[in-house]
């Protein structure tokens, strides 16, 4: 058990553990948002450390595990930099054949996936993804946005589409909208 756990916050440490400026704090408790309690003579807020990490888990992406599978090495490690901040577990790799032996593995609640891969294609990649787990949310990344390849994948059904070059806030969209409809 930690230590910390039997341990009051006061205001300013909420706010440095949560990212955020004191007064957001206080607004949030004045909402009823954050539980606190008034302690002292003067009736300072504290809070239990242990509401609030319980609070900083609730928004660390639930668990989910996503799946990056792009044949470019930056486009890789950027994604799952977003993902992991996100608080998501990533997984990451090269080609078409890699992603397969990763959805052997695990499920996945999100794969982003480039459509022009060596070996085996994007495509193939969302019709295993949907044969294995079709709850799991495609988001194709690529920029065919207009080729053939391209609409076939849109016939599969991925809800998101990113075109590159993109956007990180896009990226974040995603991610976010995925995690909200998975739970």
């Amino acid at each position: 058990m930690d230590e910390r756990s039997d341990k009051m916050l006061t205001v300013k440490e909420v706010a440095a553990l949560l990212n955020v400026h004191p007064n957001t704090v206080r607004q949030w408790t004045n909402k009823q948002l954050l539980k606190s309690y008034r302690i002292g003579p003067r009736g300072d807020r504290r809070f239990k450390y242990e509401d609030i990490t319980k609070l900083l888990d609730q928004n660390k992406g639930n668990g989910h595990t996503v799946l990056i599978v792009d044949d470019d090495a930056e486009i890789c490690a950027m994604l799952k930099d977003i993902v992991e901040e996100k608080g998501c577990k990533a997984v990451a790799v090269k080609s078409g054949e890699k992603a397969l032996e990763e959805l052997e593995k695990d499920q996945f609640a999100l794969v982003f996936v480039d459509l022009v891969l060596p070996g085996i294609n994007g495509v193939e990649v969302m019709r295993h993804v949907k044969n294995k787990n079709s709850a799991a949310v495609l988001a194709v990344i690529s920029g065919h946005g207009d080729t053939p390849i391209a609409v076939e994948a849109m016939s599969l059904g991925p809800m998101f589409f990113v075109r590159k070059p993109f956007d990180i806030s896009a990226i974040r969209h995603v991610l976010d909208q995925a995690i909200k409809l998975k739970g």
